[in-house]
């Protein structure tokens, strides 16, 4: 019979995992707490929440499709973001120095693997992202503005 503080933790994750259609999955067992308060604040900047929980808690509360990914007896933390290349820039810089490894994850409603985690770290940023398409959208005007001066010049001289 499960005992009462265990229903609410699953409670407590279930109600994590519903208010998030996409989360990475990782193992912070490595962490310091100093290393873990700086996690956690780095992803609220990136507006993710991190909440660590048991492994046969969170194997009742995630998709079939993810549940492969929660092996091994260490506690996972399962990071909540709508924001998932944010986060998992935030947490790439923990995976450098082997203090935090990636389980896996899910983002619209697909799994996705530890090198599916990795290629979203290594994508640029929303503000970098939103740059390059001015600038892809704005490189045919200029040209076209070039090309008029050029005509303007020519008639001129």
């Amino acid at each position: 019979m499960p005992s009462q503080i265990n229903e609410l933790l699953l409670a407590e994750v279930k109600d994590f995992v519903s208010k998030s259609p996409s989360f990475i999955l990782c193992d912070p067992s490595r962490l310091s707490s100093e290393e873990q308060i700086a996690v956690r604040g780095g992803l609220h900047k990136a507006g993710a929440k991190m909440k660590a929980a048991k492994l046969t808690l969170l194997k009742q509360v995630v998709p079939d499709d993810v549940k492969p990914f929660l092996d091994g007896k260490t506690t996972v933390a399962l990071v909540a973001t709508s924001d998932m290349v944010g986060a998992a820039k935030v947490l790439d810089e923990f995976t450098k120095d082997d203090k935090l490894t990636y389980k896996g994850g899910l983002m619209d409603g697909a799994a996705l693997d530890v090198k599916g985690v990795k290629r979203l770290a290594s994508l640029p940023d929303k503000q970098t992202l939103r740059g390059m398409l001015v600038n892809i959208l704005a490189a045919p005007l200029t040209g076209f503005a070039r090309v008029i001066a050029e005509i303007e010049k020519k008639q001129k001289g």
